[in-house]
């Protein structure tokens, strides 16, 4: 099972008070077993390389999904040469975020939404997140059954492993 892990995962891997700690544990455990594949989103690492630690390092040793343009110029976290896709491509990948920003809750943002949205084209099984704005059950019902592609916590995840 191939699974992108959004950027609080990666941060949660190192906080012991987070709620999703010892699940994300488990889960890196997991893809070292090779009972998942973990993947990160360019905009999963742009936003941890705001600031460098651990979280960033963890990160940068799993597969970079292909980067899916979307939004201003201003917005890209890709050189030129790392963006996947045609300009309708750039144009339908905004038409998406802009109904994922409807379907989650208030207060995602425009990076949460570009790593679904890389997650989405790149075919993944799962997109994991520990944001309310995504996982809470009827936004993430709302997010798959629109796009197809899961979105589950750390938490929901684990257990379906251990299913």
């Amino acid at each position: 099972m191939k699974v992108a892990l959004d950027t609080n995962c990666f941060i949660d891997a190192f906080r012991p008070s987070s709620h999703v700690y010892t699940a994300m544990n488990e889960l890196l455990s997991a893809h070292e077993f090779g009972l998942i594949q973990i993947t990160v989103s360019r905009q999963s690492l742009n936003e941890l390389e705001q600031s460098p630690d651990q979280a960033l390092s963890l990160a940068r040793k799993f597969e970079i999904l292909p980067h899916f343009p979307l939004g201003s110029w201003n917005d890209q976290v890709a050189t030129w040469d790392q963006l996947e896709g045609t300009w309708n491509d750039a144009r339908r990948n905004d038409e998406i975020q802009q109904e994922l920003k409807n379907l989650a809750k208030a207060g995602n943002d425009i990076r949460d939404r570009g790593a679904y949205i890389d997650a989405l084209r790149a075919g993944v099984d799962v997109f994991v997140t520990s944001d309310k704005q995504f996982v809470a059950s009827s936004p993430a019902k709302r997010i798959e059954n629109r796009f197809g592609l899961r979105v589950l916590s750390p938490e929901q995840l684990y257990a379906e492993i251990c299913a």
